[in-house]
């Protein structure tokens, strides 16, 4: 019976310690992450990025966009999408930013 009481009075000061936190508002400014400020978001349609914004993605989201460009019916692609993502890093860096990363990876954006 004891133990019960010393475990509610515990759990009882926990509740006000931790949830009298939540209530008060957080001031000042929105901070991204470190690493993240200025980073733009990928677009809605991952197929249609183009080099400039693939470029600024880190390597996870690279990945997720040839994953994108393989499940929209590129199954050369779809088979190894770490491959592709560095080819794409690549390629990029030879062409016009504004081409869409999904012509070089199938040959269309090289001339």
């Amino acid at each position: 019976m004891r133990i019960r009481r010393t475990g509610l009075a515990i759990m009882a000061v926990a509740v006000v310690v931790f949830g009298a936190g939540c209530a008060a508002p957080i001031s000042g400014t929105p901070v991204a992450e470190p690493g993240q400020a200025g980073k733009p978001l990928p677009p809605a349609d991952l197929t249609t990025t183009t080099c400039r914004q693939y470029l600024a993605m880190d390597t996870v989201t690279r990945r997720e966009v040839i994953k994108a460009i393989g499940d929209a019916g590129n199954r050369v692609v779809a088979q190894n999408p770490e491959l592709w993502a560095g080819v794409a890093g690549a390629l990029c860096t030879f062409v016009d930013p504004s081409a869409p990363v999904r012509d070089l990876v199938v040959g269309r954006g090289i001339r």
